[in-house]
């Protein structure tokens, strides 16, 4: 990827600034009144603006809502794989709905709009170009942006830094982008996993997480059904207003390590959330007696002196039950 789209698309700035650059190199090259980009978020399943030169609100909530869903250009484009459109590429689209009651009024006499996709063929957004000039984008703007939409699908694809964190940090693992509603979008199946699992677990996980976000916890246990799951949390931050990445789970089939049981680690969980032996032995119908014995186990095993450091290293080694700490609903506070 050469030239100053390539410098820019390359750079290690926020996608925002990335995509503002961008606009602004293509509008040093290619006429035009107004520009944006608008990438698919595939967590909330809906188009964000990331970048926008010039238009107004109204114009800029059209491209993101009647457009992808109603607008012909948008959907020949999609149907038929095709580049950059204008209107004047499109019969009787000057006759329409967008041109009539959201362009035109806005000012715009001629405009273009070209879907960003990857080599794999995955959609990543939309780039828009209006101009109030009815002679532009002329043919060799459409050749410019035409050009561009390679490299900026590949740069801006909402899934594509997430993506290579996981395969960097465990390349074995399923990995899933979540936002703190529990929404969620597979972003790879793993090395050794095969199935995909249940998106309504994952969400569940993410919400999980989200109970005990504010004492740093980054990993979690849980039994699908099948085996137990090692989840783990890498959080992230705002790439771009609206951005509703929350985190990346990462999520390996493993057994519970250290000979640690299910119910050893209902009562580490629970341990961890500071409720006493009493407590946790009504939390699990047990006795006070077996709930010590059981912290008493885990303990040993762990290799931890006492309580306070048995919870520790639980937290360290993502020993909690998503289950047990579901069931709680946040109402208590992880000891440690």
């Amino acid at each position: 990827m050469a030239g100053i789209y390539g410098d820019v698309l390359g750079s290690a700035m926020s996608m925002e600034t990335r995509a503002h650059d961008v606009l602004d190199a293509l509008g040093s090259r290619a006429a035009s009144s107004a520009s944006a980009i608008c990438l698919w978020d595939p967590i909330q399943r809906r188009h964000v603006g990331v970048a926008n030169r010039d238009y107004p609100d109204q114009v800029m909530e059209h491209f993101n809502s009647w457009f992808v869903d109603n607008d012909p250009l948008f959907d020949a484009m999609r149907v038929h794989g095709l580049g950059a459109l204008r209107w004047r590429d499109f019969p009787d689209y000057r006759e329409g709905y967008s041109v009539n009651k959201v362009f035109r009024p806005a000012g715009f006499d001629e405009g273009l709009s070209a879907r960003l996709v990857t080599a794999d063929g995955t959609y990543v957004g939309t780039i828009h170009v209006n101009c109030d000039d009815p002679r532009y984008p002329s043919d060799a703007d459409v050749a410019e942006i035409n050009a561009l939409r390679a490299q900026m699908a590949e740069q801006l694809d909402f899934s594509v830094r997430p993506r290579m964190v996981a395969e960097l940090v465990a390349p074995q693992a399923q990995a899933w982008a979540v936002d703190d509603r529990g929404r969620v979008h597979l972003l790879r199946r793993g090395d050794t996993t095969t199935e995909e699992l249940a998106p309504g677990v994952i969400g569940d996980l993410a919400r999980t997480f989200r109970t005990a976000a504010a004492f740093a916890v980054d990993g979690l246990r849980f039994h699908d059904g099948t085996s137990w799951l090692h989840v783990r949390r890498i959080g992230t931050s705002p790439r771009f207003r609206g951005d509703s990445l929350g985190a990346v789970l990462l999520v390996t089939r493993a057994a519970l390590p250290l000979g640690i049981t299910a119910r050893e680690l209902d009562a580490l969980t629970l341990a961890v959330c500071g409720l006493t032996n009493t407590q946790i032995a009504a939390h699990l119908f047990i006795s006070a007696r077996t709930a010590g014995h059981h912290l008493e186990s885990v303990s040993a095993k762990m290799g931890a002196p006492n309580r306070a450091a048995c919870a520790s290293q639980a937290v360290a080694l993502g020993l909690l039950s998503a289950h047990v700490l579901r069931g709680l609903g946040g109402r208590r506070s992880l000891a440690v």
